[in-house]
């Protein structure tokens, strides 16, 4: 008995140690480095002019709260690819923001510098052809509905280019169609 209540409870531990990691783990997925560049993305500089560490977003993440160690200690951003950003000065995306959608070498010329709460990283598409947006709109009905558009999806062509959707803000919105609530369960 006391062989096997020594296992148990090592058991636990060990369970409560993979949860309390588990939940932690995004605190951890995001700090200072010097990580590799996103192809699509931006990257955020603890000193002006891309000094000192930093560390990247792809394009198409956001974080409505930073990372702890990360909340407003930015002073420079660098952009990569087609991608833009807005950094909002409250947590959630609240309060005043500012998109930038080239290199900012010293936020303090911006009103910006150690000030960031939030920030969403887009791909900008006023720098994307309207074929990629047609790209975008394919992939997001194969994805939620299985198929491919219809001529009624040129509008959300025209939405992906007005709104700078992702692929995956645009699912969000299929989804929301009656289409796709009105789908038998188990059906296309």
């Amino acid at each position: 008995m006391t062989r096997r209540l020594f296992w148990m409870r090592k058991a636990t531990t060990v369970a409560v140690v993979l949860a309390l990691v588990a939940v932690a783990a995004p605190a951890w997925a995001q700090r200072w480095g010097r990580p590799r560049p996103p192809r699509a993305g931006a990257c955020f500089y603890q000193n002006a002019n891309y000094g000192g560490d930093y560390f990247c977003v792809e394009a198409g993440d956001e974080y409505d709260v930073m990372p702890e160690g990360l909340n407003d200690r930015v002073s420079s951003i660098r952009l990569f690819g087609d991608a833009d950003v807005t950094v909002y000065r409250d947590p959630n995306f609240r309060g005043r923001s500012t998109r930038f959608s080239d290199d900012v070498s010293n936020l303090q010329q911006e009103a910006w510098n150690d000030a960031v709460s939030s920030l969403r990283v887009r791909l900008d598409f006023a720098r994307v052809s309207r074929d990629e947006a047609e790209r975008i709109v394919q992939r997001a009905y194969r994805a939620v509905f299985d198929r491919e558009p219809d001529p009624g999806a040129r509008s959300w062509v025209e939405e992906v280019i007005r709104n700078r959707w992702t692929q995956r803000d645009l699912e969000r919105e299929l989804r929301k169609t009656p289409e796709y609530r009105n789908r038998r369960p188990g059906g296309h």
